[in-house]
């Protein structure tokens, strides 16, 4: 993962914005752009930088996901900063704690009415986020946003995740004028993007989590990204037979009220005894501490995706018939399939490996530019390139 980036390698124009905040505390700023940006790369870093000019001061730095927050705390353990809270922002709504400088990532997912109560406990408020990815019903619009802060705007330009080729499949799922306009910083040759046909779901399953496993490297996992925990639920069920020729449902039981998941800390620690490096993460189960020794694979929904990247990203079930979001949902927010998708895709900064098992794919990705499409071939040779 490149999520974080030490000091000295950040953009010119990331360095700018860190300097014309801390010129100007006196206001609320908000850090923008596209997907990949970097916009959490200059919150983390601005972080960092007034906690060691005002070391007296209290930090407080807000995730959205459990996930971006494990992973904020292992990039600032790494620098040797300390100081700083880290925790959601709905503990630090529930904790109700007054705070001097204050760091929000990924403001587009909060409503307005929790933004309005951050920024009353704050001294000192930066926030950071992208309404293209708002994912939420109840998410703040920019409107809203820009009426209950009123803060300076600072627009990041240089994509830095995503080529020019992951970039304009993404726009082309969810249309975005920041996305093509911004210019690209990753400019790896060798990105990939796959969409592949299987049998069954089972045939999807199986290669999604054999392919994520063999392309996996230390410090560089894989994600493998799915709409559901019911989806996820199958999919661990799939690689437990696959794996050890057992029934998921005799080894894990399920969360308390939650019928569509098992108990991810039970799946963690079954799939660690028995050294498969995949695990779920995401809701406060699992965590990164695997990662810099191992080759590892992570589970996780759209949502929870959120600000993170990976060298490999594979989206299994992309049907038809599938339901990114709930018809109903979709009535009253008739974009936020397409948001879901958009996040989910531009989460890699390599390889993207979209799949499907019915006849068709799914609508939003049957017109994307460029991709390479494939049926898979049960016994093709693994070592064929066209593939691959």
């Amino acid at each position: 993962m490149a999520w974080w980036i030490k000091k000295q390698n950040l953009s010119e124009e990331q360095r700018q914005y860190i300097l014309s905040i801390k010129n100007n505390l006196s206001h609320v700023h908000w850090v923008r752009g596209a997907a990949g940006t970097g916009k959490t790369t200059v919150l983390a870093a601005l972080t960092q930088e007034l906690k060691l000019e005002y070391p007296n001061a209290s930090f407080c730095y807000l995730t959205y996901t459990h996930a971006l927050k494990d992973l904020a705390i292992s990039a600032f353990k790494e620098e040797n900063v300390e100081g700083v809270h880290f925790l959601t922002h709905t503990k630090f709504l529930k904790n109700n704690w007054p705070c001097d400088f204050v760091f929000l990532d990924e403001v587009q997912d909060i409503s307005a009415e929790d933004l309005n109560t951050i920024k009353k406990l704050s001294t000192h408020l930066i926030i950071a986020g992208d309404c293209a990815q708002s994912i939420y019903e109840q998410s703040a619009t920019e409107s809203e946003i820009i009426k209950t802060v009123n803060p300076f705007q600072h627009v990041l330009m240089i994509i830095h995740r995503l080529t020019e080729f992951l970039a304009k499949i993404a726009f082309s799922i969810l249309p975005n004028n920041h996305l093509l306009s911004g210019k690209p910083g990753n400019t790896l040759a060798n990105t990939t993007a796959r969409l592949i046909q299987f049998e069954n779901q089972n045939q999807e399953f199986i290669w999604t989590a054999q392919e994520a496993l063999s392309r996996a490297r230390p410090d560089k996992p894989s994600c493998i990204l799915l709409s559901h925990h019911k989806d996820i639920s199958s999919l661990i069920q799939v690689i437990i037979q696959h794996f050890f020729s057992k029934n998921a449902d005799e080894l894990f039981s399920y969360q308390a009220g939650k019928s569509d998941r098992y108990d991810y800390r039970q799946v963690n620690a079954y799939l660690r005894d028995n050294n498969i490096n995949i695990r779920y993460l995401g809701n406060d189960f699992g965590d990164f501490n695997e990662m810099p020794s191992k080759p590892m694979v992570y589970l996780m929904t759209y949502h929870s995706s959120k600000g993170l990247d990976f060298e490999q990203v594979f989206i299994p079930q992309l049907n038809s018939n599938k339901d990114i979001v709930k018809s109903f949902v979709l009535e009253k927010n008739p974009d936020l399939d397409k948001r879901l998708l958009f996040v989910a895709t531009t989460r890699s900064r390599c390889n993207l490996f979209m799949s499907y098992h019915t006849s068709i794919p799914h609508k939003l990705i049957q017109n994307l530019p460029n991709i390479t499409q494939i049926k898979y071939q049960p016994n093709q040779d693994d070592e064929d390139e066209e593939f691959f």
